[in-house]
Formats: C-alpha cells, sequence, structure tokens
C-alpha cells in the first residue's frame, strides 16, 4: 500500500475517533445535566456510544468521499 494511501486512512481514523469522542461526550453530558441516576442510566450510556459510533461512522464515510473526490485514493 502506498504511503499516501496509509496517511489518508490514518486521517480518516483519525477524524472518526475524534468524533466519536466529541458525540460520547455530548451524550453522557446531556443525560449528567439531566440528572440520571436510576439503573436505566447505563441503557442511556450504551444508547450514548452507539449515536457516538454512528457518529463516527458516518464521519469516516464522509472524509473518505471527500478525499476520494479530491484525487486521493483511499
Amino acid at each position: 500500500m502506498k504511503k499516501e494511501t496509509k496517511e489518508m486512512i490514518y486521517d480518516v481514523l483519525e477524524r472518526a475517533g475524534k468524533t466519536f469522542f466529541q458525540a460520547f461526550l455530548s451524550a453522557i453530558s446531556v443525560d449528567v445535566l439531566l440528572g440520571v441516576t436510576d439503573f436505566n442510566a447505563f441503557k442511556k450510556v450504551g444508547l450514548s456510544m452507539l449515536v457516538a459510533a454512528l457518529a463516527a461512522g458516518i464521519s469516516a464515510v464522509w472524509n473518505a468521499a471527500v478525499n476520494s473526490l479530491e484525487g486521493g485514493a483511499v
């Protein structure tokens, strides 16, 4: 695999990771601000992680498409 391709893949993965972290923290902070303290909070954390993972996946696909359209190869 070309060095440029590896760098682009790393860039896409890094952006997806950052998006996951941001979305997860946002979802958790909403739960904390609303004062969720019951057992269902564990389900909400799991749902928050699912939302964050979905956002990261969308970000990865988006960035891969943008890199591809700009002439790079992913």
